[in-house]
């Protein structure tokens, strides 16, 4: 059995990249083993709010490690996502359907310290700290 990619969620990306422990640690020890890939959708989301120094370290990440962009299946999964559970009267936002889609089609793990923006059953979650 392979060792499983790890896509973290914005949140925990901005702690971690921002030194808050034990975020900063757990995606340290992502980079290191080489586990990390990042959702386009996460890097939209980052660079947001982004400083020029964040900005420049959270370059080298999008150099070293896959950015999985969002295709037609991405799409298709993460529109039914939010129609599956708005039809059960929980609203999810469009980004998190986004993230858990990605995750799904390329069969990677999420990581974050959210899960309830999270409720996917078919998507393996790491809930961090």
């Amino acid at each position: 059995m392979g060792i499983d990619l790890v896509l973290t969620d914005t949140n925990v990306l901005i702690l971690g990249l921002g030194g808050k422990e034990p975020y900063a640690s757990y995606l340290r020890k992502l980079i290191e083993n080489k586990r990390l890939v990042l959702s386009s959708v996460v890097v939209a989301e980052f660079l947001v709010r982004a400083t020029d120094e964040e900005e420049k370290t959270f370059d080298s990440l999008v150099r070293e490690f896959s950015v999985l962009p969002v295709d037609l299946s991405v799409a298709k999964t993460a529109a039914d996502y939010r129609k599956t559970f708005m039809e059960k009267g929980k609203k999810l936002a469009l980004p998190d359907c986004f993230i858990a889609a990605t995750c799904k089609v390329n069969k990677v793990v999420l990581a974050t310290s959210d899960k309830s923006g999270f409720p996917m059953k078919d998507v393996k979650i790491v809930v961090t700290f």
